[in-house]
């Protein structure tokens, strides 16, 4: 059986340089694509939980029970697509968790 002599010339190496070089740059839009996911979910979950926060202290500073004031927390919170991590009141200031796709984030908020 003959050998098949290999190629010595360069042809076809763009074509090889190219599909690594289009890898790579679709590597990192994911990777960007995924870091802009997170931050997005990092701010939905601050905006639920300023939110959350404020409902709930001034229906607790308007004199309703801390449960119902974290019952109206948890209702502010499920209408931003968030979930009510913790509700706490101390004192006179309500505490929340809000929780969105794996972020958290904290809020407090009370009377003047």
């Amino acid at each position: 059986m003959p050998s098949i002599p290999w190629k010595t010339d360069d042809a076809g190496y763009a074509t090889v340089a190219g599909a690594g070089f289009a890898a790579a740059l679709a590597g990192l839009f994911i990777l960007l694509a995924w870091q802009a996911s997170q931050l997005l979910a990092r701010e939905q979950a601050q905006v639920a939980a300023d939110l959350s926060a404020v409902a709930g202290a001034y229906a607790f500073a308007s004199g309703e029970q801390k449960t119902t004031a974290c019952t109206r927390a948890q209702e502010i919170a499920e209408l931003n697509k968030a979930q009510l991590e913790s509700c706490t009141v101390e004192d006179q200031d309500l505490i929340v968790e809000t929780r969105v796709r794996g972020e958290e984030a904290q809020a407090k908020a009370g009377p003047l």
